[in-house]
């Protein structure tokens, strides 16, 4: 188990790297057409369903349920990131761009708190 710990902390770099990817090219484009690359947003989502994955299976097999701060968290900022990725998918530019930027901030944000508090 300790490769999926392992696994599971460091996807965690690569999530975040990928979700302030997207933080940037949504505030450097807000003004104009506010478009976010289709593969990043792409790429985010699958990452961020793998690490909702690994983690899930970890707080399985070790069972800690003493402490469930850190998934219930995860599990709303996962979930925020897919709605939000769903609800702007129909939405005419500069606004999808917009409202993903936000959604971004928001799972960033989540993702932060359930990390480091």
């Amino acid at each position: 188990m300790d490769f999926l710990l392992e696994t599971h902390s460091g996807l965690r770099w690569l999530v975040l790297a990928a979700l302030i990817a997207m933080l940037v090219i949504g505030l450097a484009r807000w003004n104009r057409d506010s478009s976010h690359h289709r593969l990043l947003v792409k790429v985010s989502s699958i990452m961020l369903d793998v690490q909702v994955l690994l983690g899930v299976i970890l707080l399985i097999v070790n069972q800690t349920w003493a402490d469930l701060f850190h998934p219930v968290v995860m599990l709303i900022a996962a979930g925020v990131f897919k709605v939000g990725k769903v609800r702007t998918a129909n939405v005419e530019e500069p606004v999808r761009g917009k409202r993903l930027t936000a959604v971004t901030v928001l799972t960033l944000g989540l993702i932060l708190i359930g990390i480091y508090l």
